[in-house]
């Protein structure tokens, strides 16, 4: 153990010592000696020469094994995303000369990711518009390499922070292994791309040198290209640095980083500002109408509520499930169940002290940084999105597996320091090792969800997804009277790309009518949209057809006919291990049902049942 002086020379109270992970006062040089740095003395002091080429090394394994995971989950499951294929129809109408719509002659903003969109646009464009796999392939493996730089980026952040080897490698091993981040960057879905911009805007806050303006707002700048929402994230991050930061990392003072963190900001809008404009021009909005979809007939979000729910949400956080604090680090829909409870509970106990390590003064700053953007991430999917959907949780996860590294590696150098307080007795003297357990027991249990996942998703992509939602499409297309008839339905990706037909999809993604329907109509009409819109056919799930959530059930059987059933649910249950079952229970079926000769469908009628 390297030790700076003799610790006898020091005079160190016992009621001094800062007992909570960190002893930077004890003299204990352990704690603050980078692992990749080898030491050497002179006339100055102490000096670290940095190991260059094991750094290098290091990036290079890290990248490689990131990418190596990552094709080989892409090559085993095949996962493609519904919502890639809500993406890509526009993507190769702007190929094919449509324009960049959903529907050609509508002008409607049907994606939320720009670089979503463009980059497999531009693969289309590239490979002659001749194979859509190719394009996602190509797509994925842009993604993926996205994904293991912005690991490596994350790792030298790791190390500049000079944490212990063991506490980087768990860090990145969590983040890389994460089955959401892994399927999200090889499914068609841009994350990828949003967590290399992410890490090279933390990068920038947290590595000093050359550019580092510029690696902050490039950074941010990217978050905005590849999913809007990420404001929130920037704003966190940059409030989080005044707050934690300031004096503390590179010499920068408060104002210091408020300059810098301004002219950042200046860089973001001038590299996002012309998809604005673009954006605007083009569709009379620069709002994604995903985004004005889903919130359609949502209650308002009002500021005094807003800080109410924030004022109580640590106490949310401490009730299981009123919060998206415990599906962060699960598998993606574990709330259909089917996962051990402990699963469930190892990522909740997991979650707390990520959470709340911000309130504690005596972490690493960088650590207080980390835990305030995880628990504000989890605040805005609980409390502004009001959803846990998957794709939404990477991005937290990162923050949260950042905080778990950062409190782990203070754990096991107060551990190391015990030796040198007197205090390594019993099974103190074991407690190094058994955090080094610990660690490579979250590694191995991490990968065991990624290999249960990755074996759920096979199977959906092989039974729900082209077994039953594409040949949906297929078969749609093939009976459609006209190219113009319109389809009523939710699951609008593989279904609307296959049929190609007019989607009247619920809540309105692709689809103005929708929207302003389900506006006139209110909260509680909004199943009496087919009055209105008279759709030519409708896709339900049967439990969809019974409750009337999406059609009324008595229109539904005066108006329409069932002409034809998807059903997967003897296959899903004739496989013995499939974990997250219920998952693949909740699509193994659909109806679809066709308009009626004749249906007395007049949108100037009171509703069923008035």
């Amino acid at each position: 153990m390297l030790v700076r002086k003799s610790f006898s020379k020091h005079s160190y109270a016992f009621s001094n010592l800062p007992w909570f992970f960190q002893l930077e006062k004890s003299g204990i040089e352990c704690l603050r000696t980078p692992a990749h740095a080898t030491l050497t003395t002179g006339s100055g002091g102490l000096s670290f020469r940095p190991m260059k080429t094991a750094a290098i090394r290091s990036a290079v394994l890290v990248a490689g094994v990131v990418l190596l995971v990552g094709l080989v989950f892409a090559a085993y499951t095949q996962h493609a995303w519904e919502d890639y294929w809500i993406t890509f129809r526009a993507s190769r109408n702007l190929v094919t000369g449509h324009g960049l719509v959903y529907t050609p002659g509508e002008r409607l903003h049907s994606f939320t990711s720009p670089l979503g969109v463009l980059l497999p646009a531009a693969f289309c464009w590239l490979t002659g518009n001749q194979s859509d796999n190719l394009v996602l392939w190509l797509f994925r493996l842009v993604s993926l390499g996205a994904l293991a730089a912005g690991v490596v980026l994350l790792f030298r952040v790791l190390q500049t922070l000079q944490l212990r080897r063991v506490s980087c490698w768990l860090t990145v091993a969590l983040i890389g292994l994460d089955a959401k981040i892994l399927d999200f960057s090889v499914n068609g879905m841009e994350t990828g791309l949003l967590i290399f911009f992410l890490a090279l805007a933390i990068h920038g806050l947290m590595v000093p040198g050359p550019r580092q303006m510029l690696r902050i707002g490039v950074g941010w700048a990217g978050l905005m290209w590849t999913r809007p929402d990420s404001c929130i994230y920037i704003a966190i991050l940059g409030a989080g640095t005044l707050l934690f930061l300031s004096g503390k990392t590179a010499g920068h003072s408060r104002r210091g980083w408020g300059k810098l963190l301004f002219r950042a900001g200046l860089v973001c809008a001038v590299l996002y500002l012309p998809w604005v404009l673009w954006a605007w021009s083009y569709y009379g909005s620069p709002i994604p109408h995903t985004i004005i979809a889903k919130g359609t007939n949502q209650p308002p979000i009002l500021f005094d509520d807003l800080v109410t729910d924030l004022a109580i949400f640590p106490l949310t956080l401490l009730t299981p499930f009123a919060s998206s604090l415990p599906f962060t680090f699960l598998p993606a829909y574990s709330d259909h169940g089917g996962w051990p409870i402990s699963l469930v509970i190892a990522s909740y106990a997991l979650g707390l002290p990520a959470a709340f390590a911000w309130l504690i003064p005596k972490v690493r700053p960088q650590t207080r940084l980390f835990s305030l953007a995880y628990f504000i991430g989890n605040f805005f999917l609980t409390a502004v999105l009001r959803s846990f959907s998957p794709w939404y949780l990477p991005t937290v996860a990162v923050f949260g597996y950042l905080t778990i590294g950062l409190i782990f590696d203070q754990a096991l150098c107060l551990a190391l320091a015990l030796s040198q307080l007197g205090w390594a007795r019993g099974w103190c003297c074991h407690l190094p090792n058994l955090l080094r357990v610990s660690a490579v027991g979250l590694v191995l249990g991490q990968a065991t969800v990624t290999v249960c996942v990755a074996r759920q998703l096979q199977v959906q992509q092989s039974l729900i997804e082209n077994g039953l939602r594409r040949q949906i499409g297929l078969w749609l297309r093939d009976h459609a009277q006209t190219p113009h008839d319109t389809v009523l339905l939710e699951p609008l990706g593989y279904i609307g790309y296959y049929s190609g037909l007019k989607m009247l999809d619920f809540p309105g993604l692709a689809s103005r009518e929708m929207v302003e329907a389900r506006k006139r109509l209110g909260p509680g009409k909004q199943n009496l949209v087919y009055l209105e819109l008279k759709p030519d056919w409708v896709v339900l799930r049967p439990w969809e057809a019974d409750c009337g959530i999406y059609i009324d059930k008595q229109g539904l059987q005066n108006d329409y006919e069932l002409v034809r059933v998807f059903d997967a649910a003897d296959k899903i249950q004739a496989i013995s291990w499939l974990p997250g079952r219920p998952y693949l229970q909740f699509d193994q079926t659909f109806l679809v049902f066709h308009r009626k000769p004749g249906a007395g469908l007049n949108p100037l009628a009171s509703g069923p049942g008035e």
